[in-house]
């Protein structure tokens, strides 16, 4: 049990690993909301404590609720329906992220799948909204999910950085932009509200690629705030600055100490003086004369 905690820690510590980072939180995200409702079944009155999870960890389909509760947009994007969801929803997400890690990156690729799951949201009430004034018997339900809107926003990021990649389909190559869309298609076809979250999402993580590819990066904030956070569990390194002076005088090209030899600690601390102080001539002659003597030493 000990090295199955030191492996899921050794997960989050590791660099360029968000793929993984981002399936785990889906599962355990999925295992605390289960044993919580699972726990209201020996209480009294069960049915008051599944509201109180609903309303405050899942994301309405209502604009008014979600203005009450917009901390549930935190959770949004890690929620799954069922364990179906979670199995399937985790493959297609180490499926295709692998892909927009090696060309974006970890970091960017966590972005994409947290603003592009948050983005569906309101792209979602934005077209029932429409369908509602057109149609008054449109309905929507009342709790919304989030892990597949993710993926389809790493998806499509894919297919925006790489239209001609292909992938092994059952022994065929195909086109991910194909497969893609062919999924969207199906996600639509067979869960309308499901599909015009995925169709958000999808939307979202291919114009932010095409953004990014002519310099804008609308997510940069974002990106700012996660690499503070990251800056923040490194420890800082404590910068110790010595200062070095020569012994001996110079003359005729020769230090009078010949045991005196510069450091590599010395070297450096010069070269750096000469990157941050304004070039050579920002050494004082002892330090001129240190410098050469260590370019004359023989290893």
């Amino acid at each position: 049990m000990r090295s199955v905690f030191s492996d899921i820690l050794n997960a989050f510590k590791k660099n360029n690993n968000q793929i993984i980072q981002l399936i785990l939180i889906n599962i355990f995200v999925f295992l605390f909301l289960a044993l919580l409702n699972f726990s209201f079944r020996f209480f009294t009155d069960p049915n008051i404590y599944h509201a109180f999870v609903q309303k405050n960890f899942y994301v309405n389909s209502s604009f008014l609720e979600l203005i009450r509760r917009p901390w549930t947009l935190i959770a949004f994007p890690f929620t799954n329906s069922g364990i179906l969801d979670v199995l399937f929803n985790g493959l297609a997400l180490f499926w295709f992220g692998n892909i927009l890690v090696d060309f974006l990156g970890g970091r960017k690729t966590m972005i994409i799948y947290i603003t592009g799951a948050i983005f569906s949201v309101f792209f979602y009430m934005g077209v029932w909204s429409i369908l509602h004034i057109l149609n008054q018997n449109t309905g929507n339900p009342s709790i919304l999910y989030g892990a597949s809107a993710g993926i389809y926003a790493v998806m499509f990021a894919a297919v925006a950085l790489l239209p001609e990649y292909e992938l092994m389909f059952f022994r065929f190559f195909i086109k991910l932009r194909i497969l893609a869309i062919a999924f969207l298609v199906l996600s639509l076809l067979l869960n309308p509200h499901a599909g015009v979250l995925n169709l958000g999402a999808a939307t979202f993580g291919y114009l932010q690629v095409k953004f990014m590819r002519t310099g804008l990066n609308v997510t940069q904030p974002i990106e700012n705030f996660f690499i503070w956070l990251s800056n923040l569990s490194k420890p800082k390194k404590k910068v110790v600055v010595k200062k070095y002076s020569s012994v001996g005088e110079y003359s005729g090209g020769q230090f009078f100490d010949d045991n005196n030899i510069p450091n590599q600690e010395e070297i450096d601390y010069l070269l750096d003086k000469i990157n941050k102080g304004g070039g050579y001539e920002s050494l004082s002659k002892e330090e001129k004369n240190r410098l050469y003597r260590a370019s004359q030493r023989k290893d």
